[in-house]
């Protein structure tokens, strides 16, 4: 067989973000295209499963599925409800009063962020809302396993190969199921590749990823199955080398390879050895299955060396479904470079995803590339793909954009270089297209950005950060809580100094610091003052440490929980449902893209809150159309806030691990205890904030003011000055929970409050 017959299959599997392309694939497209390898060809499995689940039908079999294995009727008649039944009550609840709402609407939700009513936000924000609450549907069908936007976990933690084995065995407790037996499995047949490679980013992947592995496997067993990406870069020896009850290899029957690094090289020389009938211990970065001799025992090549970036072919696109993507405009990811050229932060572990060594493309080359790749998608944005621009680019890229007049907008990722980010550099930033960028700002405080050995001053930062935002670019600080020996007053000092500047920076991302086995506080954890513990589980990559000083893992969590509470206090883009521009990917950079200044759509955040929290009561205030109530045995709003500590968040895998906390269910059931019986509605209607639970008295004034048609109605049937007070202050309740419009003003968005908070009336 020649290459140009070989075929071969690249997924992105479910789970990653859903606003744009993930690049990794095509860009090993294009490099085995390039190489005579023509039948290769691109699947984004996660955007297309998204699309499968948020749609009527989907929503119509999650729907059905939910009424036969966790009916509302489960829950009622019962006295107190133990802690352990909490999540599935909730679940239960939501989905009893919302589920044929939301099947009614999901298609026109995501038809909003795929057109022109995007850039209404009365219009996005219901229709995101719309999603979020259709993927709790979602996950509700398959509890107790949670599929948001942002994740994908399932009952079991993802750092025991015999917890993922489980979970790989458990079709109830994987949404994407349906998807890939009736769409996306066909299709690969149908193709019949001799090789599959996954994209394993995320450890929110590695089940779905692993699932489909093993589909694969057993209907086209000739096909080599192999998988790379930056999650399987950190744990993908101790899968290939992880053991199953019997003591054979535990993924054999999944994997026949991992790739590590970056995959355009091993790939094409993989592609060529099973073309060829050849061998692969000469492939370098390849960890393979070696069969022959009756158990399969895991070979590690050495690594190869990496390609040369310059003169790497313009990513492929082709195959990709560009039109599915949850945004109105297509946003090009492109990588600048691939390494870090500082290199020096403890608590990083890049090269070890991206391989060793830093490599960069020229200018000129990213600017010919680019304008070919947005000419040709029909697109002006581009996410340049980047840790850290180097200084010699932020100056040599602006000019061959402005001098070949691209036209485009881009945001990126960068590091605090002040003799780059001059004043005068930014606006010459801002004139090439930077509408956004991103800093590794971290803390406020000396001592750790030493003991971090970032390489850069407080007061530069700011000030990188003042010049940007004057020459109209929004800047976005990463920023960590926990990181060893950070006393609790250090990180509110980080905190006081990022309000302080909310005027330039405009949105943080917080993150907790997790020690991980590559990075150097795992190698040297007495300079950090830490004892790093054994890990548990044989896929484990994080562990838990002691410290000497400052804050325990503990208390950091309980330090991020403050600061996310303040930031979504005072910062605009922050505020109630306005996080979501921040959460979705891309979505406030196109915004920016449009023309509207950072300055700008703060201030139409703010206003927007501040109008939502000022509604009341109006003689014109109906019930809100398409209202739904199911009458409760316990408080749903309880349940949510227990839900919502962070003792019963521990009993879920963690976001960044993946990993479980050993006691934590008994810890959270010893604190929060059962729910008490109590009589309560849920409400529910397309396009609310979050679900409202009602008190008996409030629902009570609700149906009155149906049947009156309007306040001013009910208000004429009222005999007393104090009942009529009594009536409207219950109205301005329910107007600012949505349950009330104006007649005026029918599908007025309900008030800005903190996503995913129990919305109680009395």
């Amino acid at each position: 067989m020649s290459a140009a017959d070989f075929e071969i299959a690249l997924v992105f599997p479910p789970q990653g973000h859903f606003t744009q392309p993930y690049l990794a694939l095509p860009c090993i497209q294009a490099w085995l295209r390039t190489h005579g390898f023509a039948r290769t060809h691109l699947y984004d499995a996660n955007i297309e499963a998204y699309d499968a689940l948020l749609s009527r039908r989907g929503l119509e079999r999650a729907r059905d599925r939910v009424r036969e294995r966790l009916p509302l009727s489960r829950y009622a008649g019962r006295g107190e409800l133990p802690f352990a039944e909490l999540e599935g009550f909730r679940a239960a609840a939501e989905s009893a009063v919302s589920a044929d709402g939301l099947v009614a609407s999901v298609d026109d939700a995501k038809q909003v962020l795929r057109g022109a009513r995007f850039w209404d936000v009365e219009q996005y924000l219901p229709a995101v809302r719309t999603l979020y609450q259709s993927l709790r549907l979602v996950s509700a069908a398959h509890f107790p396993s949670q599929l948001t936007p942002h994740n994908f976990t399932t009952a079991r933690g993802i750092d025991r190969s015999e917890a993922v084995l489980d979970a790989l065995a458990d079709e109830r407790a994987l949404p994407f199921w349906d998807y890939y037996i009736e769409d996306l499995l066909p299709r690969l047949v149908a193709q019949r590749p001799k090789l599959l490679g996954l994209s394993i980013i995320y450890g929110s992947q590695l089940v779905p990823g692993l699932a489909l592995a093993r589909l694969v496997k057993r209907a086209l067993p000739d096909c080599h199955v192999t998988a790379g990406g930056g999650f399987l870069a950190y744990i993908g020896a101790k899968l290939m080398n992880a053991r199953d009850a019997s003591g054979a290899p535990a993924f054999a029957g999944v994997l026949d390879s991992i790739v590590f690094h970056e995959g355009e090289a091993p790939m094409l020389a993989l592609a060529r050895a099973l073309d060829a009938g050849e061998a692969l211990g000469t492939i370098g970065s390849l960890t393979w299955f070696e069969r022959t001799g009756g158990t399969p025992c895991a070979v590690a090549n050495p690594p190869g060396h990496p390609i040369r970036l310059d003169g790497a072919p313009v990513p492929d696109f082709d195959g990709l479904p560009l039109d599915k993507y949850f945004s109105p405009e297509l946003v090009i990811p492109y990588d600048v470079n691939r390494g870090c050229y500082y290199g020096e932060c403890t608590f990083c572990t890049l090269p070890t995803v991206i391989g060793p060594g830093y490599r960069t493309r020229r200018a000129a080359t990213i600017a010919e590339q680019v304008v070919e790749l947005t000419h040709k998608h029909g697109t002006h944005h581009v996410n340049f793909i980047t840790d850290c621009m180097p200084p010699g680019m932020l100056s040599d890229l602006p000019d061959e954009l402005i001098a070949r007049d691209a036209g485009i907008t881009w945001w990126a990722d960068a590091r605090v270089e002040p003799r780059s980010y001059t004043l005068e550099g930014a606006r010459k930033l801002y004139a090439s297209g930077c509408r956004k960028l991103l800093f590794g700002f971290e803390t406020a405080t000396p001592r750790l950005l030493k003991l971090m050995q970032k390489g850069q001053s407080l007061r530069a930062t700011l000030e990188v950060a003042d010049n940007c935002a004057q020459a109209g670019i929004s800047v976005t600080f990463y920023a960590m809580v926990g990181f060893p020996t950070e006393t609790r007053e250090e990180a509110r000092a980080t905190l006081d100094v990022l309000l302080a500047n909310k005027h330039a920076v405009r949105e943080v991302s917080l993150q907790t610091f997790h020690i991980d086995e590559i990075a150097e506080t795992y190698h040297r954890p007495e300079a950090f003052g830490i004892q790093v513990l054994p890990a548990d589980g044989d896929l484990s990559l994080y562990h838990d440490y002691t410290a000497a000083s400052g804050m325990t893992q503990g208390e950091a969590a309980a330090m991020f929980e403050e600061i996310m509470a303040a930031l979504r206090r005072e910062f605009p883009l922050f505020s109630g449902d306005h996080i979501h521009f921040f959460m979705q990917k891309s979505h406030y950079f196109l915004h920016l893209a449009r023309g509207t200044t950072p300055d700008q759509f703060a201030a139409a955040c703010a206003q927007r809150t501040r109008a939502k929290l000022a509604l009341g009561a109006r003689d014109d205030l109906r019930v809100r159309d398409g209202l739904v109530t199911v009458e409760l045995a316990h408080s749903w709003a309880e349940a949510v806030r227990r839900l919502g500590t962070s003792a019963a968040r521990a009993i879920r895998p963690d976001f960044l691990t993946g990993r479980y906390v050993d006691g934590a269910r008994e810890q959270a059931e010893r604190e929060l205890g059962a729910l008490p019986q109590v009589r309560k509605l849920l409400a529910w209607a397309p396009g609310l904030f979050e679900h409202v639970e009602l008190a008996p008295d409030a629902a009570a004034l609700l149906g009155e003011l149906a049947r009156a048609g309007s306040l001013g109605a009910l208000q004429q049937r009222v005999s007393t000055e104090t009942g009529r007070a009594r009536v409207a202050e219950f109205a301005a309740r329910l107007h600012r929970a949505g349950l009330l419009v104006p007649s005026r003003a029918e599908g007025a968005p309900s008030p800005s409050a903190r996503p995913a908070d129990a919305v109680l009336v009395h």
